[in-house]
């Protein structure tokens, strides 16, 4: 009986660990298309240093149009939402 409890303990820590990093991925690690400073972020678009491209998407996670910005010189992309 004492084993059986072990193993089941075992499994229901494996899966509150899956559990934990699936939601520290979903809260944290997923950034897409957001920055820390949305102010900085429009002055940068206005200053010059990014371009925009031609590429124009929907983002199937929220259903939104988005614009892809390029910036030349440090090869980073910003994604601006269209309304």
């Amino acid at each position: 009986m004492g084993a059986i409890v072990t193993v089941v303990l075992i499994y229901a820590l494996e899966l509150i660990a899956f559990l934990l990093l699936l939601w520290l991925s979903w809260r944290y690690f997923d950034r897409r298309y957001r920055r820390k400073d949305e102010e900085a972020s429009h002055r940068d678009l206005l200053s010059g240093r990014f371009t925009p491209t031609s590429e124009i998407f929907v983002d199937p996670r929220d259903g939104l149009k988005y614009q892809v910005y390029y910036n030349k010189d440090t090869g980073e992309r910003e994604y601006v939402r269209i309304e």
